[in-house]
This record gives structure tokens, C-alpha cells and sequence, in this order.
């Protein structure tokens, strides 16, 4: 017969609290409290390292102009996302720990300067060739020139005497193997024609004037497609009715020990039949036969993007304009509803993160907390980051990128994007180009010092 001293506990039970947990700590306490210590440490360690790692990195901010009438479809472009995966990379013991190295990221953005509007690739300067390759692969007669960072002409903190900002960013309102509407569903069922969706996005950013600014930026990450196309299978099982078996953790399969145990001893003295079932389980019909075509639906659009490349995205937006100028009807609520053209009430939709990341607040500490979340938001998009904000994203496909991100069809009547008007040549000398004052060509910058300081002297020779 097993008995419990329970003596221990009495004797704490006539101590005072602070010897309590004096007693509790020598007597082993101090045992989990070590292991919180070390693991946060280890943590700080790990972080330590990706910043120092971080900080080697070199970036460059390209700007992309694709021929006039160009007849390519987002087809193109999905093609463009799936040759930057060959940027993933799986990272050493010694490389992930020690020198801190993470996954290399891009940030495809459209930015819209007083109604102007561009089409940027932000990349590590050693994936340069990668993304032109990619484009160039698509569009031959592209044009791409490294520019100036836009985000530097802009306030680095805010409340700002001249600037206003409303800003959030975009989030996942399922989980991450429901698809949002793609470019393939905007097509005519008959005449294949696409109704393309980023016309009204551009469309918003066009009619915004002078003083003000929208930005809109889509980070991606490539990662392991293995997890994440593991989880949508399951969800695939578990809609149509298939038994999915559960992976058991350790602290399961040691919870599951007595059971195994016990589980023999019963069967000799009850007999097979008391457990038989709770061995192997009713067999679950499939529900295939009983689905509706909504459900049938859903589930054939899930298996569809995870048949597809996936990457691990953050998406935001950013208005900003003089205060004179500034109105948020023309700058925030289109952008939003340019978003939701690529929701379903089925799948995905994507909505604006106004809780902690959002530009926005009510009740309590107003100011402050707009304040805080500006700052942060400001900090999020000018790092690109993959990491800050409304948690660590989520995982689109190459298809629902290339919806969110692709160059206008030529018929549509845009407003001012800068496109290539002819075929790549040389250049006349000297030849104006008027171009906006945030986005400047690196040549063109380094031109415009030689002239103000001057050739360089030459040093007398002995």
C-alpha cells in the first residue's frame, strides 16, 4: 500500500511566509529558477548575436520601370516570387548560434510621392543580381536603377511640427493556409479578360497631391515549405473527416505512461473486449460525400495554395502629409478598401491591425499611445523588418503575392507610374530626366557632388 507523508507541509504551514520561501528555495526551489535564468539568458545571447549579424548587412532599394503596354499578366511576376526563393538557406549550428545569422529577407513596395508612384524591390545588395535576374527573365526591356531610400526625407519621430502620419498594418483574420482572392479570380469566367484589382490601388495613390505620401510594403521571407504545407493537409483531413493522429510531446507520451501500464493487467483480469475499443477506435466515415459546394470549394482552394511556394510576409502602409493637407478619407480609407477586394468571407481576409500597431487609439493616454505606436510603425517599415509589429506574419503563396504585387495591365488608365517609354539603349548625353526629389538615382547623386566639389586635385609627384 503506497502512503504520503504530508508532514512537509505541515511544518511549512507554521512558518511565516518569507521563511516559506526561504524553506522552498534550499529545498530545490532554486532548481526552475535557474532554468528560467538561463533560458532567458541564452535567448538575450541568441538576439545579441542576430543584431551584431544584422548590422554587417548592406541593403540597396531598386527601382523597377517595365516597358509601356507591356502585355505580360501577374502570371509574370508570380514567376519573378518563386525564382527568389533560391534565397533560402538553412543555417548551421555554428552560423545560428555563434555568428547569429537569420534568413535574408526582400521588401517589394509601391510608393506614391505627391500622386507619383513607383514600384521598388529593397534587397541585400548580394541578392542584387538575383532580383534583376528574375525580372529581367519576365521583362526584358526593364529598367533597374538603385535609388535613394524615399523613407530618409521623411520625420524620424513623431509628434512632428510640419508632418502627420496614419499608418497599420495588414493581417490574417484566418489561419494562414486559407487563401485570399487571387488575380486568378478576377479574370472573366467567358472572355478571360482580367479585371486587374491593382488598378484601384493605384488609383487611390494617384489622386493624393502635393505634401503628402503613401507607402505600401510587402516584406517576404523565404522559409521552409515543409511546416506550413504540413498544417494545411490537416486542416484538409479534419474538414472532409479523415482521422488526423495527433504527434504526442514528451510530456504527453509521460502523461499516456500509467495508462500503457495498466492497459495489459486489465485485459487479463476484464478481458480483451474492455479495451479493445479504446485501442483502436471507431473508424470516422468520411465526409466527402456530404460536403456543399461552399465547402467543397474551400477546400479545393486551400489544397491550391498549398500546392504553391510559400513566403512568410508582413504587410503595411504608411500616409503621410503636411498637416495642411493631410485628410485620412483620401489617404487610409482607400488604401483599406483597395485591400479588401482580396477578401473572402470563405478563406482570407486581410484587415488592418489597429490594437497595437495601428496608428490609432481611444480612452486612455490618446496622445501617447499615438505617439508610441507612430514611432514604432516609422521604425518597423524604414528597417523592413520581418519581425516587429502585429506578431512574426504570415505565410501567402506566390499567387496571392503576385495578386497583392504586379506591374498594371496595359490597358488600364493609370495614373503617373513610371514606365519605360521605349525599348532599352544608350542614352543621349546630358539627357533630363524629371524625376521626384525623394527618389534620386545613385549616379545621379554621386554627379551631383562631383560638381559641387569639384574634380579631384592631383597630389606632386617627387
Amino acid at each position: 500500500m503506497i502512503t504520503i507523508d504530508l508532514s512537509y507541509f505541515e511544518i511549512l504551514g507554521t512558518m511565516s511566509p518569507l521563511v516559506i520561501m526561504w524553506r522552498l528555495f534550499i529545498d530545490g526551489g532554486w532548481i526552475p529558477l535557474l532554468a528560467v535564468f538561463l533560458w532567458g539568458f541564452w535567448n538575450l545571447w541568441v538576439f545579441s548575436r542576430q543584431i551584431k549579424y544584422s548590422e554587417k548587412r548592406r541593403f540597396v532599394l531598386l527601382a523597377v520601370d517595365i516597358p509601356k503596354g507591356s502585355e505580360q499578366s501577374p502570371k509574370a511576376v508570380e514567376n519573378i516570387f518563386a525564382h527568389l526563393d533560391g534565397a533560402h538557406g538553412t543555417e548551421t549550428l555554428w552560423e545560428k548560434y555563434w555568428e547569429g545569422k537569420t534568413q535574408d529577407w526582400f521588401s517589394f513596395e509601391i510608393v506614391s510621392i505627391g500622386g507619383y508612384i513607383q514600384f521598388l524591390v529593397y534587397t541585400r545588395d548580394k541578392f542584387r543580381d538575383l532580383v534583376e535576374a528574375a525580372i529581367y527573365a519576365q521583362y526584358p526591356d526593364a529598367e533597374i536603377t538603385e535609388v535613394t531610400d524615399y523613407t530618409d526625407a521623411a520625420p524620424k519621430k513623431f509628434p512632428d511640427p510640419e508632418y502627420e502620419m496614419f499608418g497599420a498594418e495588414f493581417i490574417n483574420a484566418k489561419p494562414e493556409v486559407y487563401p485570399i482572392r487571387t488575380y486568378v479570380q478576377f479574370e472573366h469566367s467567358l472572355t478571360q479578360e482580367l479585371k486587374d484589382p491593382m488598378a484601384a490601388l493605384l488609383e487611390n495613390m494617384g489622386k493624393i497631391g502635393k505634401g503628402e505620401q503613401i507607402w505600401f510594403q510587402i516584406v517576404i521571407t523565404p522559409i521552409s515549405q515543409k511546416e506550413w504545407r504540413a498544417a494545411g493537409e490537416k486542416l484538409v483531413k479534419k474538414l472532409i473527416g479523415v482521422k488526423v493522429e495527433e504527434k504526442k510531446t514528451l510530456l504527453g507520451k509521460i502523461v499516456d505512461l500509467p495508462a500503457k501500464i495498466v492497459s495489459p493487467a486489465l485485459e487479463q483480469v476484464l478481458g480483451p473486449t474492455a479495451t479493445q475499443g479504446k485501442k483502436s477506435g471507431a473508424e470516422v466515415p468520411s465526409l466527402v460525400p456530404y460536403l456543399s459546394p461552399g465547402e467543397r470549394s474551400t477546400i479545393e482552394a486551400i489544397q491550391n495554395k498549398i500546392a504553391k511556394i510559400g513566403f512568410k510576409t508582413k504587410i503595411r502602409f504608411i500616409y503621410l502629409g503636411r498637416k495642411e493637407v493631410f485628410q485620412k478619407t483620401r489617404g487610409v480609407n482607400p488604401m483599406v478598401g483597395a485591400i479588401k477586394q482580396f477578401n473572402t468571407l470563405d478563406c482570407q481576409s486581410l484587415k488592418p491591425e489597429l490594437k497595437r500597431v495601428g496608428t490609432r487609439a481611444h480612452y486612455v493616454f490618446i496622445k501617447w499611445r499615438i505617439k508610441r505606436r507612430q514611432n514604432k510603425l516609422m521604425r518597423a517599415y524604414r528597417a523592413r523588418s520581418n519581425w516587429r509589429g502585429a506578431g512574426k506574419g504570415f505565410v501567402l503563396n506566390i499567387e496571392e503575392l503576385a495578386t497583392l504585387w504586379h506591374f498594371p495591365a496595359p490597358w488600364i488608365k493609370a495614373p503617373p507610374v513610371k514606365v519605360v517609354e521605349s525599348k532599352r539603349g544608350v542614352p543621349p548625353v546630358n539627357l533630363p530626366i524629371e524625376r521626384s526629389s525623394f527618389i534620386k538615382p545613385i549616379a545621379e547623386i554621386e554627379k551631383e557632388k562631383q560638381e559641387i566639389e569639384g574634380p579631384p586635385t592631383e597630389l606632386p609627384v617627387e
